[in-house]
C-alpha cells in the first residue's frame, strides 16, 4: 500500500473537524441548514489553514443524500463516498496557476450550464489570483449570474491580487493561522489516530515548525517520525533570539553559523527569529500575539524587559529589511550577518554619538557660528526692567549678566555704559555688520512672505548700533513702501537672533560718487515757454512762422513728404 502523508490521511471530512476557523464553519453550516448558500465564495488566508478542505466539505454537504440536519454531511451515502474518494462529478477542482488563460475559463463557462448527478455543482478554483486579467474578466459574467445549480468557491493566499470586480461578486471570508494550543491538541489527536508514540517535546517542536499552518505542522510531524526523532540540531531560532536579547554579537553570529550548518535556510531562520521577536515585544506590552502559549508568556515578558523596547524594535526593523533583501541576494546568510552587525553597532542609540560630538564641537569652538555670535552680542545690549531705586553708579545694576565671554569676545562686542542714565538707547555695542548681513540673507529674508521678500530684496544693512539695525533702500519711494512692512522685518530678525530688534529704514543718497575721469560738460537746454506758442487774437501769422519765431536760427525747408 502506498504511504500517504499525515495531512492527506487526516484531512477534515466534516465542518467539526476544521480547527481554528470557527467563523467560517459557523457561516457555511448555517447556510446549508437554512438553504441560503451563496452562489460564489472567496476564501483567503495563509497556506495550510483549510481553504480547499472547507470547500470540499461544503460541496459534500450540499450533495449529501441523507443530511443529518445540522449542516454536516452524513459521510455514509454514495455521494459522500464519492467525494471522499475524489471521484465525484459534482466537484470540479481547477488549479488557476496552470489553467489561467481565457481558453480555460471559456471551457468552465461552457460546461457550467451542464447538469450533474447531484443537487449542486461546485467549481473550486485554487490560487485564483494567478488568473490573467483577460481570464478574470472572462469569468465575471458567469461568476455574477451562474446557473441555479452552480456554486463557485475561489481560494487564494493573496487576495489583494484578485480583481476588485471579482471580489465584489463573492462573499469574502478570511482564514487565520491556528493558535499553538489548538495545534498541539490536534497533533495529539492525529498521533493517537495514526498510532504514533510521541512526547510533549516532539509536539512543541512540530508546532513551532508549523507556525500556525496545520499542513506544515503535520508535515513536520511526518519528518520527525521518518527521522526517528527530533534532529540533534533542531535549527531553532531560540539560540539567535537569546543572543539578541543579550546583545552579544559573537554569540549571535555563532548561533547563525550553527543553525545554518544544521541545514536550516537563512531565510527561514530570519523569518522565525522575527516572529519570535514580535512575540517578545507584544508580551512586554502584556499582549499575546496568538502564537505563544500561556506557559511561554512569562518567559517572553522577561526577555522583553532584558532587551528593552528600543533594541527590540530596531531588531525587528533590521531583520524585516533583511527578509526583503534576501529575495534578490545571492548569499542570504551574508544579508542576515550584516543585519546583526548593524543591530549591535547601533543598539544603544545611533543618534546619541552624533549629538555628543556636535555638543563637544560647539563647546570647543571659541567663536561658534555667525548667528550665535550676533545673538550673543545683541543679547548683551538688552537691559532687564529694574526698579527706580537701583543705583546708577553700579555697572552691574545697568548691564544684565553677560553671555559666555568667549562668544562675546568673538562677536567683537564692546560695552560702554554711561553712568548718567540707565536707558537702553545709551548702551552702545559695536556689532559685526557682515555677520548680521549674513544672517539676514540666509535666514531672516527667507522666512518672510513672498511680498515682503520681494520688497526687501534690494535692502542693504549699513549700520548695526546696539539693538538697532539700519537698512538702506535704493530710493525714497521704495523706502516708503517698505515702511509698511517694517514690523515684519523686526519680528523675523527677533526670531533669528533671539533678542528684540529695532529696524530703521533710510533711502540712498541721490548723489553718486564720481570717478577720476573728467566730467563731461553740461549742456544747458533752452527753456521754452508754452506761452510763446499761444496765438494772439487777430494774429495772421502762419504756424510755420510761429515755429520759426520760437526756435531762432531754424530754417524752413520746402521739401515735404520725403521722410
Amino acid at each position: 500500500m502506498v504511504y500517504q502523508s499525515l495531512y492527506r490521511r487526516f484531512r477534515p471530512q466534516t465542518f467539526s473537524e476544521v480547527i481554528g476557523q470557527d467563523h467560517l464553519v459557523a457561516a457555511l453550516r448555517n447556510a446549508v441548514i437554512e438553504e441560503r448558500v451563496g452562489h460564489a465564495y472567496l476564501l483567503s488566508g495563509p497556506r495550510g489553514t483549510g481553504k480547499t478542505s472547507t470547500a470540499r466539505i461544503l460541496a459534500k454537504a450540499l450533495n449529501c443524500v441523507e443530511p443529518s440536519g445540522d449542516g454536516e454531511p452524513c459521510g455514509s451515502c454514495d455521494s459522500c463516498a464519492n467525494f471522499e474518494s475524489g471521484t465525484s462529478m459534482d466537484l470540479v477542482e481547477l488549479d488557476a496557476a496552470s489553467n489561467n488563460n481565457v481558453a480555460n475559463i471559456r471551457e468552465i463557462t461552457a460546461n457550467a450550464a451542464l447538469g450533474s448527478p447531484g443537487n449542486r455543482k461546485v467549481y473550486l478554483l485554487d490560487e485564483v489570483h494567478m488568473l490573467t486579467a483577460a481570464a478574470s474578466n472572462a469569468l465575471l459574467k458567469t461568476l455574477e449570474e451562474p446557473p441555479d445549480h452552480v456554486i463557485f468557491v475561489l481560494a487564494t493566499t493573496d487576495p489583494q491580487k484578485v480583481l476588485p470586480t471579482i471580489r465584489s461578486r463573492t462573499q469574502h471570508v478570511e482564514l487565520a493561522l491556528v493558535a499553538p494550543e489548538l495545534l498541539s491538541l490536534h497533533v495529539e489527536q492525529i498521533a493517537k489516530r495514526a498510532e504514533l508514540e510521541i512526547d510533549s517535546t516532539v509536539i512543541d517542536y512540530v508546532v513551532e515548525r508549523g507556525s500556525g499552518s496545520v499542513r506544515d505542522t503535520l508535515s513536520a510531524l511526518d519528518q520527525v517520525v521518518t527521522a526517528g526523532g527530533i534532529p540533534e540540531h533542531r535549527g531553532s531560532a531560540d539560540a539567535l533570539v537569546n543572543a539578541i536579547v543579550a546583545q552579544d554579537l559573537a554569540e549571535s553570529m555563532a548561533a547563525v553559523a550553527e543553525t545554518v550548518a544544521a541545514g536550516v535556510d537563512p531565510k527561514d531562520l530570519a523569518y522565525r527569529t522575527t516572529r519570535k521577536l514580535r512575540d517578545i515585544f507584544l508580551a512586554g506590552a502584556g499582549v499575546n500575539s496568538g502564537e505563544a502559549t500561556a506557559e511561554e508568556l512569562p518567559e517572553l515578558a522577561e526577555k522583553a524587559g532584558e532587551m528593552t523596547r528600543a533594541v527590540n524594535v530596531r531588531a525587528l526593523e533590521l531583520l524585516g529589511q533583511a527578509l526583503v533583501d534576501m529575495r534578490q541576494a545571492p548569499d542570504p546568510r551574508l544579508v542576515l550577518d550584516l543585519a546583526l552587525v548593524r543591530l549591535f553597532a547601533g543598539a544603544s542609540d545611533p543618534q546619541q554619538p552624533q549629538r555628543s560630538t556636535k555638543s563637544a564641537r560647539q563647546t570647543q569652538s571659541p567663536s561658534g557660528g555667525p548667528a550665535a555670535q550676533a545673538r550673543a552680542a545683541l543679547a548683551s545690549t538688552q537691559i532687564t526692567d529694574e526698579p527706580e531705586a537701583t543705583g546708577v553708579d553700579s555697572v552691574e545694576s545697568v548691564v544684565p549678566p553677560p553671555p559666555p565671554s568667549q562668544e562675546a569676545v568673538a562677536a567683537g562686542s564692546q560695552v560702554h555704559v554711561l553712568a548718567e542714565t540707565q536707558e537702553p538707547d545709551k548702551v552702545s555695542v559695536d556689532l559685526s555688520i557682515s555677520q548680521v548681513a549674513e544672517i539676514w540673507q540666509q535666514q531672516a529674508l527667507a522666512s518672510l512672505t513672498a511680498r515682503a521678500r520681494a520688497r526687501f530684496q534690494a535692502a542693504t544693512i549699513v549700520d548695526v548700533s546696539g539693538s538697532q539695525v539700519r537698512f538702506e533702500l535704493p530710493n525714497e519711494t521704495h523706502r516708503e513702501r517698505c515702511e509698511q512692512m517694517k514690523g515684519d522685518i523686526e519680528v523675523a530678525l527677533q526670531e533669528v537672533l533671539g533678542v528684540q530688534v529695532q529696524v530703521e529704514l533710510t533711502a540712498a543718497q541721490e548723489e553718486k560718487v564720481q570717478t577720476n575721469a573728467e566730467p563731461k560738460p553740461v549742456i544747458e537746454e533752452e527753456v521754452v515757454d508754452p506761452a510763446d506758442f499761444e496765438v494772439g487774437a487777430g494774429a495772421e501769422t502762419s504756424s510755420v512762422d510761429r515755429v520759426l519765431e520760437a526756435f531762432p536760427g531754424a530754417t524752413a525747408s520746402g521739401d515735404e513728404g520725403n521722410s
